[in-house]
């Protein structure tokens, strides 16, 4: 081979080997490309489970903020911009779309989880409904906070319609029930023994099955709340295939209590 032709392969060879460093560089270093998902801390589960998928399959980072369904979307309205909302809070995904947060053309319903009543394993007080843990000054119980955590204002709305929210505010009083911040946070408090029950969501029975157990009370088993997945008004590249991704395979949630597909 000719000086020429050995230059010119030397150089065909190394331009080749610049473009898959690049390549890979994109993928592998520190700068890699990273969607920022607003979620309840009550879908971090099945979420991360999900999207550590999508992390694989596209090569990208995923960053969460996690809380209450009202926190979430304060901290998207405070950021200005995410790839992915998902919330079980239909009244803050609502207000969301109202305010200009998130896009109403990119916002749908995946299935519904519902109320449950959860006490320590093996039901030590033997706890046999709502009405019986509120009306007892032997039990304390963990309700959320009704201005931010979505299982809060469903719980106090429960309340009202069974005339037990008298005895809510009063046990307030009288420290025996304890207002939190966040569906998880309830069923921390049964898990460890800082309450003997909470109305929480029937996820934990999953993600906490080994602490925790739900007592059957039809009343609060019938109140649902839809899980919402939705996207920022202002997001980036990527949030859409992000999007359509935990839309088709929102199957997953099924195994953490979710009712995929279920009438809210």
């Amino acid at each position: 081979m000719s000086v020429p032709k050995l230059v010119f392969a030397a150089l065909l060879l190394l331009s080749f080997s610049l473009v898959l460093a690049a390549i890979l560089g994109v993928f592998m270093s520190d700068d890699a490309v990273e969607v920022l998902v607003f979620a309840d801390r009550t879908l971090q589960a099945p979420l991360e489970e999900v999207l550590s998928s999508f992390s694989r399959e596209r090569g990208v980072n995923v960053s969460y903020v996690y809380g209450s369904s009202g926190f979430v979307l304060a901290q998207l309205e405070l950021r200005g911009n995410g790839d992915l909302y998902v919330s079980d809070g239909w009244e803050f995904a609502v207000k969301g779309v109202e305010e200009g947060l998130l896009d109403k053309e990119y916002f749908t319903v995946v299935g519904c989880i519902r109320l449950a009543l959860i006490v320590e394993k093996g039901n030590p007080k033997g706890v046999s409904s709502l009405r019986d843990a509120l009306e007892r000054d032997d039990v304390t119980v963990a309700l959320g906070n009704p201005e931010h955590v979505t299982a809060g204002v469903l719980a106090w709305r429960l309340l009202e319609e069974l005339g037990l929210e008298e005895a809510a505010v009063k046990g307030i009083g009288d420290g025996r029930v304890v207002l939190v911040d966040s569906a998880s946070q309830a069923a921390y408090y049964v898990a460890t023994g800082l309450a003997d029950a909470a109305v929480t969501f029937n996820v934990y029975t999953v993600l906490m099955g080994d602490k925790v157990e739900e007592v059957y009370d039809g009343a609060v088993a019938s109140v649902k709340a839809p899980v919402v997945v939705a996207l920022p008004v202002n997001r980036g590249p990527l949030a859409e295939d992000l999007f359509r991704f935990v839309v088709e395979h929102s199957y997953v949630f099924a195994d953490y209590g979710v009712e995929v597909g279920g009438s809210c």
